[in-house]
């Protein structure tokens, strides 16, 4: 089995993978994640993960790595956009969700494969509309699942999903911050079958 290394420090995606069966090196790149001059937010999740794959990929040549990124756009009521990064503290994730109640966010995440003789990118869209939210409830929610590093200041595998009025996107997995189905769309082109492997014994 080819090595797979996981370009990010994020826990959140290396339980995902965990939970697939795949055990991963994970190796966290330094890139400069400032967005480019009007770049959307599809384009700056690609880039980021593109990069950080690459970056990471060409020390270890010998294997298949992936990079992840995760993008959050926040549309206003005036229809224009703005993007929501990671709160990292509390006042911050308090603002944040204050913002979004009863507006819609799109979180595009995107993953990159990358070895020295193939690459490939793409990226999983997923809307979230919130309900009303009091400050109050953003309070309590914030001060209980302390969702400081994740973008959006909500965790969706916990608490963070009752504050949706409705979710729209192919996996849920994609808000956690890695699309499953879309990776092992993506393995498939490396003749890698995900499920054949978590479920295969070891010799």
């Amino acid at each position: 089995m080819q090595k797979i290394i996981l370009a990010s420090s994020s826990v959140y995606r290396r339980e995902l993978l965990s939970g697939l069966g795949v055990h991963a090196e994970t190796s966290s790149p330094d890139i400069d994640e400032t967005p480019l001059p009007d770049e959307t937010g599809e384009q700056l999740a690609l880039r980021l993960a593109e990069q950080k794959a690459a970056k990471v990929g060409r020390l270890n040549p010998e294997a298949i790595t992936i990079g992840s990124d995760q993008v959050a756009v926040l549309t206003h009521p005036d229809r224009s956009f703005s993007l929501l990064g990671k709160p990292g503290t509390i006042d911050n994730a308090e603002s944040q969700l204050l913002a979004c109640s009863g507006n819609k966010v799109s979180f595009y995440t995107a993953v990159s494969l990358y070895t020295k003789t193939k690459n490939m990118s793409a990226c999983e869209t997923t809307h979230v509309w919130f309900r009303s939210l009091t400050e109050n409830t953003v309070r309590d929610y914030v001060r209980y699942e302390q969702p400081l590093d994740c973008a959006g200041s909500f965790k969706c595998e916990g608490l963070g999903a009752l504050l949706f009025e409705r979710i729209e996107g192919r996996d849920p997995n994609s808000l956690i911050g890695l699309p499953v189905m879309l990776l092992r769309d993506m393995f498939e082109h490396f003749n890698i079958d995900l499920l054949a492997l978590a479920t295969s014994k070891p010799e």
